[in-house]
């Protein structure tokens, strides 16, 4: 969050999505990164203890995503990491706001 960003600036950059088959939320960061945090039946998550977490260039169109491969992260030839604890989530989360696109993203 900058100087001049409000909460409700933040909280704005927030999608919450809750249905039985897909529930999360994504958050768009001022780097333009977009991180993906889901833990629903259809995700790579247990559903309560893990979560599936994706990232990429917000500036992209939805489909094809231009996946970003958050620094830190083994992503084993794929683009979303799956069943990471919440310790991870945070890390994920933190690392994908502070990168510079075009740089380590």
């Amino acid at each position: 969050m900058s100087n001049t960003d409000t909460i409700s600036d933040s909280l704005s950059r927030i999608n919450l999505i809750d249905n039985t088959h897909n529930k999360g939320f994504t958050m768009t960061f001022q780097n333009r990164i977009t991180v993906s945090i889901r833990w629903g039946e259809m995700n790579y998550s247990d559903g309560k203890t893990t979560a599936e977490c994706a990232a990429w260039d917000a500036d992209t169109p939805h489909t094809p995503y231009k996946w970003v491969h958050v620094i830190g992260f083994d992503y084993n030839n794929d683009d979303v990491l799956g069943h990471l604890t919440s310790d991870d989530v945070a890390k994920f989360i933190y690392m994908a706001s502070t990168m510079t696109l075009g740089v380590n993203g």
